[in-house]
């Protein structure tokens, strides 16, 4: 084997290393939370040893910020196929979204309980500063195509757009809840469609 492909062979195993410490972090954060979750917790949990763990963070904080921007970038994903789909309809693209993020809170196994966990570290401001421009960026995207609606004429003029963009986003957590309380019923597709249309359209 040359230089060159053993350089890439122990790059590709950093990676792959590196993803599964990710995906192990999301895992144990969402079961405990950012307090009660260890290094030594996460390294168990991605088979490793916690001085290799140390090798691709040197914090749990920075741990805990990455597992935050690997579930934004695959709800991510996620939006941006509904907006491909929905190209010049953004109401179509708002009802769209509501569905994909609902089928990732039922899909995920942990992403959705570390989200939850968020919300009870805003007093640290390295957690809450991700969080704040997460939610702000959302509410940001969301007014802008309420706004092309209402210019539009789909939606009514004298609608305030910054308010129902809040509350959209709101939805966010309610779902989390409903999953969490395992209400089945709140996280049915057609329902939250509905919900969602009756929001803008009606």
């Amino acid at each position: 084997m040359s230089i060159v492909d053993k350089a890439k062979e122990k790059y590709e195993q950093y990676e792959q290393q590196h993803s599964r410490i990710i995906q192990a972090a999301i895992k144990v954060f969402g079961e405990t939370n950012f307090d009660a979750g260890t290094m030594a917790m996460i390294a168990e949990e991605a088979g490793l040893s916690e001085a290799m763990l140390y090798k691709h963070f040197d914090g749990k904080k920075k741990l805990f910020i990455t597992c935050f921007q690997e579930v934004i970038g695959e709800l991510m994903v996620r939006y941006r196929e509904c907006y491909r789909q929905n190209e010049g309809d953004p109401l179509g693209y708002l009802e769209d979204s509501a569905i994909a993020y609902l089928r990732y809170i039922k899909e995920s196994m942990n992403g959705p309980k570390y989200f939850s966990h968020l919300l009870s570290n805003t007093f640290d401001p390295d957690l809450k500063k991700p969080l704040t421009e997460f939610i702000l960026a959302s509410i940001s995207t969301v007014k802008k195509a309420l706004d092309q609606a209402q210019k539009k004429g789909d939606l009514g003029k004298g609608l305030d757009t910054e308010l129902l963009a809040w509350d959209y986003v709101g939805q966010y957590f309610s779902l989390i809840l409903a999953r969490e309380m395992d209400i089945k019923h709140m996280l049915d597709e057609k329902r939250v469609h509905l919900f969602v249309r009756t929001m803008f359209r009606e």
